[in-house]
């Protein structure tokens, strides 16, 4: 089987999506299927990654972005579709590509949809009120509901977006390299000489933020936290691991708290090094469709505290972790209700928690709905 892997908004510093692309692909050419991965370029050009072949289409930049393109040119992605011929497209883009499960269809292909954020979040958080982007939005959603023939979502929360086609949505948690992300990761905390060498590890409780400093993801909430323990007596050292448009703002709000940012980590290692060394760790947005690195977190032996709305809450449970409105009182009452507990015991119970997830697990899922689909097919084309 050939998987096409389609794909907008995607560059090489990437966070979830691309990791998710990526390590579904590992699977997929593990179980001896052709993949090919579309993405967004500044021009066109084909090399290969990982035995995955990569195609790179001229990409408009999106404004305000931090570097992303998307992929608006309907002639030349189709033509490279055909090309390719693909037994299955996983398509992970709702917007200037929602045209692609039609022509799918229209060729006989059959089309999933991997819905990795939910757009009714996208408008709200990333687009100021007065820009009318809903219709548009509205359009676009309308064109892959009647013509996709599934859409995956990596949680319950990402799936009651479809609740009108549910009976066309397979929800497919998503996965964790166990192999780095780990309890036994902070064993390298001497070896890594770059981001964490730093005094981000001097304190006896060390509170980690680790995602992209913007608004949906609800840094600045962590500070209100850390300033609310300040005033409270609370001694606790808060490491932000991450960049965006936020951190000056961000920076601004720390002054006089005891924090420090250390700005994107590069390394997956040195990112589990950091994970296993907190005492715990803050994640505020309450719009995950999964919590990629709230199940790196996890899996490195560290509870985590998450909001009460979102896919989070799917992955921690009180044995792990704590659940709480994201605001700083309210985290800041979790962190403390957190450091009340045995901790060697949690940490154990976040280990266990993370067991349950696997990007083998994962693939195998994709693949299993990718045969079934293609079988479909070809019994109604006989």
């Amino acid at each position: 089987m050939h998987i096409v892997q389609v794909a907008n908004y995607v560059t090489p510093t990437s966070g979830g999506q691309r990791l998710a692309l990526n390590s579904l692909a590992e699977q997929y050419l593990a179980h001896g299927h052709a993949t090919t991965l579309v993405i967004p370029g500044a021009k066109k050009e084909t090399h290969i990654e990982n035995n995955r072949k990569v195609v790179s289409l001229p990409g408009v930049p999106v404004p305000f972005s931090g570097g992303y393109r998307a992929i608006v040119r309907k002639e030349e992605m189709q033509q490279t579709l055909a090309e390719l011929r693909p037994d299955v497209v996983e398509l992970s883009d709702k917007t200037t590509l929602s045209w692609v499960p039609q022509w799918c269809r229209n060729m006989g292909i059959p089309c999933v949809v991997f819905s990795h954020e939910r757009a009714s979040e996208v408008v709200s958080e990333r687009f100021p009120k007065w820009l009318p982007v809903s219709p548009v939005f509205r359009r676009w959603g309308e064109n892959i509901e009647q013509h996709v023939d599934a859409i995956v979502c990596a949680s319950k929360f990402s799936a009651e977006e479809y609740s009108q086609i549910q009976e066309r949505v397979k929800v497919i948690p998503l996965g964790v390299d166990h192999e780095v992300f780990n309890p036994n990761a902070s064993s390298a905390l001497d070896q890594n000489t770059s981001a964490l060498n730093t005094n981000a590890f001097t304190s006896a409780c060390t509170i980690l933020f680790a995602g992209r400093l913007s608004f949906e993801k609800r840094p600045h909430v962590v500070l209100l936290a850390a300033r609310t323990l300040h005033l409270r007596g609370v001694k606790a050292k808060f490491v932000i691991a991450g960049d965006g448009p936020m951190r000056r703002q961000l920076e601004a709000m720390a002054d006089g708290l005891d924090v420090t940012f250390l700005g994107r980590i590069s390394s997956r290692q040195e990112l589990a090094t950091l994970m296993s060394s907190a005492t715990l760790a803050i994640a505020p947005s309450p719009f995950e469709t999964f919590g990629l690195s709230i199940l790196e977190i996890l899996a490195c032996g560290t509870p985590v505290v998450v909001a009460n709305a979102g896919a989070g809450m799917e992955i921690v449970n009180d044995q792990c972790g704590v659940i709480a409105s994201p605001d700083g009182e309210s985290m800041a009452d979790a962190v403390e209700a957190m450091l009340q507990r045995d901790l060697s015991q949690v940490r154990k119970n976040c280990s266990a928690r993370a067991a349950d997830f696997s990007w083998l697990i994962a693939g195998e899922s994709m693949i299993n709905l990718f045969t079934s689909l293609t079988r479909g097919q070809a019994l109604w084309a006989a």
